[in-house]
């Protein structure tokens, strides 16, 4: 793990890939990283939480986020950021709500192309892949990924809430997972249930695994492999909008 850095909470350290920074433009709610060439394929990055309101450092400044924003424009692709307000169990319907809002909106941009847009969930961001993977074509997603993600929290109790252990067998939108080998306990078991019952309906995932990575990896692993892991997710995202 890395520690060059060890007073900064994980999430703040550095991106462990060096990459050429570009600055986000403010567009409504989003930060967006943008091609030298529009309008380009978008993907609309959804973090986790819930992230409480006093802390100072919000998602779409945290390197990570800032990294694959990059990493993303220089790609060829529309890379849009948001914060949508999961600051609390309470707070998780609005936040769903906002974050398709949101995609609504990147998709509606002239610099994008709306066939050609993807959502990629990190950490318990995944709580809201359920119900994009339930029907992708009412949310005009072209592919999915998630880094992390958590398909499921057993401790979440909201009835209405689409598990994407359960959703991600019922379409055939391309869908990516990157698994650390490390990750939380509790992520990695829903993420195995995902896989499992994707395997029974023979739906194709494609996965990642990332060895001796941990939750976070980006910024925590100073490692070939999570730098290796970031290359290729950014990869991944040609082949599925390119």
């Amino acid at each position: 793990m890395s520690s060059d850095t060890p007073g900064l909470p994980p999430h703040l350290r550095p991106f462990v890939l060096p990459y050429e920074e570009v600055e986000p433009i403010r567009s409504g709610n989003l930060d967006l990283y943008l091609p030298t060439s529009t309008p380009a394929p978008a993907v609309l990055m959804v973090h986790g939480g819930p992230v409480p309101r006093q802390r100072e450092v919000r998602p779409p400044q945290w390197p990570a986020f800032r990294g694959y924003g990059a990493l993303l424009a220089q790609a060829g692709f529309v890379c849009g950021m948001f914060e949508h307000g999961f600051v609390d169990d309470e707070s998780f319907p609005a936040a769903q709500e906002n974050i398709r809002n949101t995609a609504e909106a990147l998709r509606a941009d002239p610099r994008v192309d709306p066939e050609r847009f993807g959502m990629w969930f990190v950490s318990a961001g995944g709580l809201f892949m359920g119900s994009v993977l339930a029907d992708p074509s009412a949310w005009g997603v072209a592919a999915v990924a998630g880094t992390y993600a958590a398909p499921d929290d057993p401790d979440l109790e909201d009835p209405e809430l689409l598990r994407a252990t359960s959703t991600a067998e019922l379409s055939d939108v391309p869908l990516l997972l990157v698994r650390p080998e490390n990750d939380f306990e509790w992520i990695a078991t829903a993420s195995t249930e995902l896989l499992e019952r994707c395997a029974s309906q023979r739906r194709a995932v494609e996965v990642l695994e990332v060895p001796g990575g941990h939750h976070g990896f980006e910024t925590v692993d100073d490692t070939e492999e999570a730098r290796d892991a970031i290359q290729r997710s950014i990869a991944w995202w040609g082949d599925a909008l390119g």
